[in-house]
């Protein structure tokens, strides 16, 4: 074995810098969609019944015709332009969610989300700045997705994805393309967690699928207590999320985070059902 392969590039810092992400993105984004959901704001996907199972295929084709659309221009578009502008619709949107959110005022959140955008363009390369601006995008997106699916779509839609995730990865291998390019550009795509022996990079799914479970458990599950329930899909979500940065680090198995995510996940809410939490 070489010493490439044999080196441990897991730390301590990189299992702080994975649990304070994961912390701060989820505390975030259920504190925005339990807002929301006190507000009254109804949160539809694409039919009016958030349990209608379709949804969930409806936004697999979405990931679908964006992830196609993201390869087209990586191929044909090297600057990369189309790629800022789509990040800075959704940083600017989710931006807007989340700071009227916790300014209770649209109008302030409207300006966050300017003030927020304007330094994202004028620091590009800031990685720190990167990460604070996926995590603005997790909780936003995640928190107003997950309002809008029940259970079994959110369930249908996450063991869909997973499968989507293995085909990318380990057979097309488009997603391992996406996530080189995303990352030589320092868009907000992907998390960093960098540290002196390797740097991590997570992508924004890893985080934001967790997050849109816990809260459709939250908002729209039949549990007796759904916050317990919805706390206990996190931390199987966390710990998927080890087992996928151990197996990087330590074996470098190129495993993506969300199949052993969804896994527990699934595992947990049918522990869930079968001891009527």
């Amino acid at each position: 074995m070489s010493k490439t392969k044999s080196k441990n590039w897991l730390d301590n810092k990189v299992f702080a810098q994975l649990g304070a992400m994961f912390f701060i993105t989820q505390t975030l984004g259920l504190y925005v969609a339990t807002v929301l959901l006190i507000a009254g704001i109804e949160a539809k996907a694409f039919t009016d019944d958030i349990n209608d199972p379709i949804n969930a295929f409806f936004l697999i084709i979405e990931i679908l015709i964006f992830t196609g659309i993201l390869l087209l221009v990586l191929k044909y578009k090297k600057r990369g332009n189309f790629l800022w502008v789509i990040e800075g619709f959704a940083v600017f949107l989710t931006s807007f969610i989340v700071f009227s959110v916790l300014f209770w005022n649209d109008y302030l959140g409207l300006a966050a989300a300017v003030l927020i955008l304007y330094y994202r363009y004028t620091h590009k390369k800031s990685v720190w700045f990167r990460n604070f601006v996926s995590i603005i995008t997790i909780a936003g997106a995640g928190g107003l997705i997950g309002l809008a699916l029940g259970i079994v779509p959110v369930l249908l839609f996450i063991i869909l994805l997973s499968i989507y995730d293995l085909i990318a990865v380990f057979g097309t291998k488009h997603m391992v393309t996406i996530g080189k390019a995303v990352t030589k550009k320092n868009l907000a795509f992907t998390v960093s967690l960098p540290s002196k022996k390797h740097t991590f990079e997570l992508g924004n799914g890893d985080l934001i699928i967790p997050l849109i479970t816990a809260v459709s458990v939250y908002a729209n599950g039949m549990f007796i207590n759904n916050g317990l329930v919805a706390a206990l899909v996190l931390g199987a979500s966390f710990i998927g999320l080890v087992i996928s940065i151990y197996l990087v680090g330590v074996k470098k198995f190129a495993m993506p985070a969300l199949p052993p995510q969804t896994v527990l996940m699934l595992i947990t809410i049918g522990l869930a059902i079968l001891l009527g939490l």
